[in-house]
């Protein structure tokens, strides 16, 4: 009878946990703990957090009804408020990290204190670009999500399955291009993170189906894509390929399904994708951005002198960088290229490498 009773408790408390793939497990967290502790950079990197977190622990959440972001200069008033709010983003990842390291409850209740205001004042409009900014909130609450009390939980996954309601929603017209570019990319990446944190299986069947369309008509069997021809610039190539290559992460790490390496119909693949980027990356070869672009925001960020976005100006091999370390994970010899390209020698040169090393 006291190992029945025994059995039913560990049965009880292991109720509602679920799975993480969009952060990491706790065999992971171990692993992440341990890279901390005896590696130097490692440690540089999450002092960083610890001092993003010491200021969070001194203030209010600052969430926004609608982010605004898409097709908005940075001089606009509304995309200023965004920005200063969305730092709110950074507070809550970095919450997360330093909970899993040191298990402290109080950083634990700041998170959910953040969370939960987003989740009560965000109103999901359907736009990725804009839903795309909180993919640092999606990992930290995946992180943290067996801990935070049911109340809170409900609140949260309700924000978060309206989020991923309405992008499923505003996919529904295939034939605008929107339905394959960039915008597709981020749209299918917000819907995949929030399946995987939720475990919907609704939501992990459309991603299913749609990310390997998204392949076939976004990316080119020689390793451009639609969006680099469309805008005759690599930030946008960089752009499709970061939420492409996120999402490819967790469904390599929850399923096994590897759509990195997938080839489609076509002949095209992400990793085909980057393979093309690399070279520009290096700095073998260059390419003036922005020449030919058939957007004409593209014009208005230009002439509002907006960083980046300078007409002609030659892609900087610094920009490919984040996109790079995503590939590591696949491809861990591309840490080569960022070890190289920012001049920094170390077993570790960015947070995404030590993220890396602790997944596999």
């Amino acid at each position: 009878m006291k190992y029945l009773f025994l059995s039913l408790f560990i049965s009880f408390i292991t109720i509602g946990i679920k799975a993480q793939y969009v952060g990491l497990s706790n065999k992971e967290i171990f692993k992440l703990k341990k890279i901390i502790k005896h590696n130097n950079t490692a440690q540089k990197y999450y002092a960083s957090f610890k001092k993003t977190v010491d200021e969070a622990l001194n203030q209010n959440p600052n969430p926004v009804d609608t982010v605004v972001s898409e097709g908005h200069l940075a001089t606009d008033p509304k995309k200023i408020l965004t920005v200063r709010s969305l730092k709110d983003i950074d507070k809550i990842y970095a919450l997360a990290i330093a909970y899993r390291i040191e298990n402290d409850t109080f950083y634990l209740h700041k998170l959910i204190e953040f969370i939960s205001a987003w989740a009560l004042v965000n109103k999901p409009r359907g736009n990725p670009i804009n839903d795309s900014k909180f993919e640092d909130l999606f990992t930290a609450y995946d992180l943290t999500k067996n801990n935070i009390p049911l109340e809170q939980k409900k609140i949260i996954d309700g924000w978060l399955m309206n989020m991923a309601g309405e992008e499923i929603k505003t996919g529904t017209n295939k034939a605008k291009t929107t339905s394959f570019n960039n915008w597709n990319s981020h749209r299918l990446k917000v819907i995949g993170c929030i399946a995987y944190v939720l475990d919907n299986d609704g939501y992990k069947k459309y991603i299913d189906e749609e990310l390997p369309v998204q392949i076939e008509k976004n990316l080119l069997p020689d390793g451009s894509g639609f969006d680099f021809l469309e805008r005759d610039a690599l930030h946008y190539h960089v752009y499709t390929l970061e939420p492409l290559i996120s999402l490819a992460t967790v469904l390599k790490r929850a399923t096994g399904k590897d759509y990195y390496s997938y080839i489609s119909p076509s002949g095209a693949s992400i990793n085909k994708s980057i393979s093309f980027l690399i070279p520009y990356v290096t700095g073998e070869k260059t390419h003036g951005e922005f020449v030919h672009s058939k957007s004409s925001f593209d014009k208005k960020r230009a002439d509002n002198k907006e960083a980046t976005f300078e007409i002609g100006a030659n892609f900087k091999p610094s920009h490919g960088i984040p996109v790079i370390s995503q590939a590591a994970y696949f491809h861990p010899s591309y840490i080569k290229v960022v070890r190289k390209v920012i001049h920094n020698k170390n077993k570790y040169p960015d947070w995404q490498s030590v993220l890396n090393a602790a997944k596999k």
